[in-house]
């Protein structure tokens, strides 16, 4: 008895081994900087200020 599965799924007994040929490219990560970081953390602190404030007003 097969399970049905989709054609272009890989053979599950393969699960856990490296299978060659098959590589995926790599992603091209931006540069990191320090001020992204803290443009997201005033962002997210801004955000949440507002809400609040509007939350106990």
């Amino acid at each position: 008895m097969r399970m049905n599965r989709p054609v272009v799924a890989i053979d599950p007994r393969l699960f856990g081994k490296r299978i060659p040929g098959f590589l995926l490219g790599s992603a091209d990560r931006a540069g990191f900087s320090v001020s992204d970081d803290v443009k997201l953390f005033a962002s997210t602190f801004a955000v949440g200020f507002v809400f609040v404030s509007v939350l106990i007003f």
